[in-house]
Formats: structure tokens, C-alpha cells, sequence
């Protein structure tokens, strides 16, 4: 299958793109702006909002996996920018969207998030309301919906991934950052810090992506991809640790005196979403795919620092 891959400098692009081509795929990476394209790969517009009057769209492309998006990380003062987030994320998907269907592409993976999802008490499923917290968040249910829209009547079909946090060697975000505190040589005061969260290694997420190209089955569905073994945030380091061959050295949280803390500095909706779980369901990624979850995170997580993956 020839396919046009976006995002492919970022995290999950990065591991994406030998995967595909691992399984025998010919993959064209859309580059955006100027500079010299690398091997497979194809400068495209600065602005993928802008890719609908973009005149070098390559031949024969079958199927798109959009993994382009602009996500600020938290302390950004970008990441509260809307306005600009939007057009990367929103008005991006529905140009792609619109181009794809116009140029016959077969099928279109969309990756956003689960966070369009708010933690709950209880498993989280594709069914249930939306709820996006954040800029970015917000964004990308958005862009779901144009995406949708965009596809409706073109004959190109589509599929929604949306995956937890991605962890793996290059990860970044809150897991790059507890991966740093992890190596640390120091106690950390984490224990009943935090509720238990999903997250997915990101070889799990490509082999998610890989099956919504492939099967027919994945037409029109939204899939949530999460490992099993949903860890708080002591549990990561523990399980890092542990691969590392070192003591955990996990403290317990004065959580009160954090809950506190967090109501007089006006953080108070954040502690909570922090100590709300945050565990998702993938039975219907199973059930409509066979896809496997494997290993749980803990154990994937031992396993990778053992052998010096992250």
C-alpha cells in the first residue's frame, strides 16, 4: 500500500514510518515548509490547512495516516493559544480530509487523543460523552468531527485512533518528565500521588495504525488504544527502576498538603483530573481488529529500561 504519512518528525511518526515500511508498505513522509526533504520524503505546504491548493500531491497515494497536530507542552504559553491550535489541528484534519476524498485516497487514519475523554471513576469507552479539558484537547474532538464531515459522501474511509499517552524511547510530556525524575538517584515522594492511568508503548500504537490501514473492518470506527495495566505515577518509577536494577526509593505523597496547595494557587480542577483514574477500555480495538494488548505497561515498562530502550 503507498501511503501518505503526516507527522512524521514527530515521536510516534519517527517509530511509524520504519514500522510500515516493515511491513512491506511504501511510505511517502509530507514534510512541511522549505528545507531539503530526506529519503521517502515529500515537502509539502508550511501549513497543512493550506494542503488543498498544494500542486505536487504524489501519485498512487491509497491511504493517509494523519499524525500531524500542534500540542504545546503544559508550561507553553502556547498551549493555552486556541486560535492557533485550531488551525493546526482543526482546520488542518478538514483540508486533508477534504484533499483525500477529492484525490480518491482509499482510507484515511486519523490519530488524536483519549483525552477528548475526561478521567472517571470507571472504565473509559468510545461511548461515552466527550469531554476535553484542555486547549489541545478540545482541538483535536473538533477535529473529529470535521473529519467526518469532510469524508461524507467521497468514498474515502475513515478511522479514528485514539490512543492514551505514547511512552518509548524519544517520549516526551509527563512521561519524559517522570522518565527523568525516575533516573535520578534520589527518593521520590510519590506514593498516593496521582490515580491510575493508561498508557500505551508506542509499538502498540503502530501496530494499532497498521491494522486500521489494513483491515476492512476499521472502516468508519473509532478505536481507544491503551495498554493494560493502567500504573499511577509511583508505579512507573518503581517499574523503571526495577529495570534498572535499582530500589525504587518511592516515598509516600503528603497528598493533603498537595490538595491544599493546589486550591490556594487556583489548581484545584487539575489536582482533581491528576487523582481521578484514567483507565480505558480497548475491548472493541480486540474485538473489531484483534488487536492484542500483550505485555501489561509495568512489565513492558521493567523491560525497556532493562534493555536500555528509554
Amino acid at each position: 500500500m503507498r501511503i501518505l504519512l503526516t507527522g512524521s518528525s514527530g515521536f510516534v511518526g519517527r517509530h511509524l514510518h520504519p514500522w510500515l515500511r516493515a511491513r512491506g508498505h511504501d511510505v511517502v513522509a509530507l514534510a512541511r515548509g522549505a528545507g531539503a526533504p530526506g529519503p521517502d520524503t515529500i515537502q509539502g505546504p508550511a501549513d497543512i490547512a493550506d494542503i488543498e491548493l498544494w500542486r505536487s500531491w504524489p501519485s498512487d497515494i491509497e491511504a493517509i495516516v494523519h499524525l500531524a497536530a500542534l500540542n504545546p507542552g503544559r508550561g507553553d504559553a502556547a498551549a493555552n493559544d486556541l486560535p492557533a491550535i485550531r488551525r493546526a489541528n482543526v482546520e488542518g484534519t478538514a483540508a486533508l480530509a477534504r484533499r483525500a476524498g477529492r484525490e480518491g485516497v482509499g482510507r484515511v487514519v486519523f490519530v488524536g487523543t483519549a483525552h477528548v475523554h475526561a478521567p472517571r471513576d470507571g472504565l473509559i469507552r468510545e461511548s461515552d460523552p466527550l469531554a476535553p479539558a484542555n486547549a489541545y484537547a478540545i482541538s483535536k474532538a473538533e477535529a473529529e468531527v470535521v473529519f467526518w464531515h469532510a469524508l461524507a459522501g467521497t468514498g474515502t474511509q475513515g478511522c479514528v485512533l485514539r490512543p492514551a499517552p505514547v511512552y518509548g524511547a524519544g517520549a516526551r510530556g509527563s512521561f519524559g518528565t517522570l522518565l527523568g525524575l525516575a533516573r535520578r538517584k534520589l527518593p521520590l515522594p510519590l506514593d498516593g500521588f496521582g490515580g491510575p492511568r493508561s498508557l500505551v508503548a508506542v509499538d502498540q500504537l503502530c501496530t494499532a495504525i497498521a491494522l486500521s490501514l489494513e483491515l476492512s473492518a476499521a472502516e468508519g470506527e473509532t478505536f481507544l488504544v491503551a495498554d493494560d495495566g493502567p500504573l499511577a505515577p509511583a508505579d512507573i518509577v518503581r517499574a523503571l527502576r526495577g529495570g534498572w536494577g535499582r530500589p525504587a526509593m518511592v516515598l509516600p505523597a503528603p497528598a493533603a498538603m498537595m490538595a491544599i496547595a493546589a486550591g490556594w494557587t487556583g489548581k484545584a480542577a487539575r489536582w482533581r483530573e491528576l487523582s481521578t483514574p484514567f483507565v480505558i477500555d480497548t475491548g472493541h480495538l480486540q474485538d473489531k481488529l484483534g488487536w492484542e494488548p500483550g505485555a501489561n505497561t509495568a512489565e513492558r515498562l521493567k523491560h525497556m529500561a532493562a534493555t536500555g530502550v528509554l
